[in-house]
């Protein structure tokens, strides 16, 4: 591992939001390049990759509860199944912030709507 790698290896608590609903969340970014999400009562799995000095991407797939439902515009949606969310992120000492989308699908992977998001995370100690 190598500057960037060594800082981002390790767990993350933060905070997503994306149109009117907001998350806490915990991520682990381990040094193969896997992330692994634990959100309210969801998980997730995908990936991340260095790409700059203090700058990242991830990418994580969140299997949803079964017809979970959420807020597009005006309307209520139901029928989620899963969702990935896209985040580019800069990094600043122990925190991260990043901003990206969410793409929300059904079961048959048809995507339901697209939203803006917006993260933010902080370091968790090393035992």
């Amino acid at each position: 591992m190598s500057g960037m790698t060594d800082v981002l290896v390790g767990g993350w608590a933060g905070m997503v939001i994306y149109g009117p609903k907001a998350e806490e969340f915990t991520v682990t970014f381990d040094d193969d390049g896997t992330a692994t999400l634990v959100s309210d009562g969801t998980t997730g799995q995908g990936n991340w990759s260095v790409t700059g000095p203090g700058t990242f991407d991830f990418s994580i797939k969140e299997k949803l509860n079964f017809g979970d439902s959420g807020v597009s515009g005006d309307a209520v949606v139901t029928g989620i199944d899963h969702l990935v969310i896209s985040i580019s992120a800069s990094m600043s000492g122990t925190s991260f912030e990043g901003t990206g989308i969410a793409r929300v699908y059904d079961g048959a992977g048809t995507e339901i709507f697209a939203i803006d998001a917006r993260v933010s995370a902080r370091q968790l100690a090393v035992n």
